[in-house]
């Protein structure tokens, strides 16, 4: 830090400042520098983070960033005693970052209120939501909720302080009661203990009303159930007759089918049968057509046979009188040159004379 014996280095070496801090809960001492700021050193693949000195000249190698005193409000409200209470929760929190967190976060420094804002908004509201917890009982309504707010308070800043932030928080509840607007906490406290105390009564006799209507409810629900396991044996016995009747169903299905199966099977082979009778008789008849033809062919080779026969001896016998006329007309030219000759020499005879 600027000087080693500030209450900032104390605080962030963990010393005596936290514990003086908590022995004292009414003074929470803040310990905020307006003019804090960080030098960023970069000088090549050398960084550093530092506080800036009283005395600092700045170079080109130097980048300040000032840590800032950012405010933040936080606002809730909460419903109670089904909504016959309200309650309306302020916080105003200022808060600055420290070195030693700026060292821890050094990526988010340009931005780093902000990253502290998103970063423990959800932590907030679990510290405010535990504290709000300890309404339930209705002990605040005779002392107030002052020191509801004050623990708040504590609480957020001792959360921050862990994290090396510097807080300061400032919680106000506020409590309305809808159906008395008039009613403030503290000056009332006798009428608001009336107004508990009606509240319970109401609260006791409306469990006793949810009481009983839930055993009515319970004893209807007994008795759907009842009518409901009826309805169930009856739809069982309702599902087991109508699967004996499919099971009946199925068996005559599978007998009926086993009498079509063998029905087929006997008009298969009855057809078969007749096919293999068709077929012989179509044999027999193709046989007795070729029989037929074959004794057809027969008898017309015959009657060829004896047509040629008698051919061959008409034509035997025209050859031999052919012959036979030859041989007369030979022996009977023969005879005639016997007798042309024998006249000639006579002839011959006479004229030599």
């Amino acid at each position: 830090m600027n000087s080693p014996g500030t209450e900032l280095e104390a605080w962030l070496a963990g010393g005596d400042l936290f514990e003086e801090s908590l022995a004292d809960t009414e003074q929470w001492i803040a310990g905020f520098d307006a003019d804090r700021q960080v030098v960023q050193l970069k000088l090549g693949p050398y960084k550093k983070l530092y506080l800036r000195p009283k005395k600092f000249v700045k170079r080109f190698y130097h980048h300040i960033h000032p840590l800032t005193i950012e405010s933040w409000q936080y606002r809730r409200q909460l419903n109670m005693f089904d909504d016959f209470c309200t309650v309306d929760l302020a916080l105003d929190l200022r808060f600055q970052a420290t070195l030693a967190y700026v060292l821890k976060n050094s990526e988010m420094l340009p931005t780093i209120n902000q990253h502290i804002k998103q970063l423990y908004a959800d932590i907030i509201d679990d510290v405010v939501n535990l504290e709000l917890q300890t309404l339930a009982d209705g002990n605040w309504i005779h002392t107030g909720l002052i020191e509801t707010e004050k623990r708040i308070a504590l609480a957020i800043n001792q959360m921050l302080m862990q994290q090396q932030i510097q807080s300061q928080a400032l919680c106000s509840l506020a409590a309305n009661f809808n159906e008395f607007p008039t009613v403030k906490l503290g000056r009332d406290s006798v009428y608001l203990n009336v107004l508990k105390k009606t509240f319970e009564l109401n609260e006791e006799r409306t469990r006793e009303l949810s009481r009983q209507q839930r055993l009515l409810e319970e004893e209807e629900i007994h008795e759907k159930r009842q009518q409901l396991e009826h309805l169930r044996r009856v739809s069982e016995l309702e599902l087991q007759m109508q699967a004996q009747e499919a099971e009946k169903q199925r068996r005559l299905m599978e007998d009926k089918q086993e009498q079509l199966s063998r029905q087929l099977e006997l008009e298969k082979r009855l057809y078969a049968e007749q096919l293999r009778h068709e077929n012989e008789l179509k044999d027999m008849r193709q046989e007795a057509e070729l029989l037929a033809q074959e004794t057809q062919q027969a008898r017309q080779r015959v009657a060829e046979s004896r047509q040629l026969t008698e051919q061959l001896a008409h034509q035997a016998m025209l050859h031999d009188k052919k012959v036979l006329a030859d041989i007369r007309l030979q022996q009977r030219t023969q005879s005639l040159w016997q007798e042309n000759g024998s006249t000639s020499e006579t002839g011959s005879e006479h004229e030599q004379q």
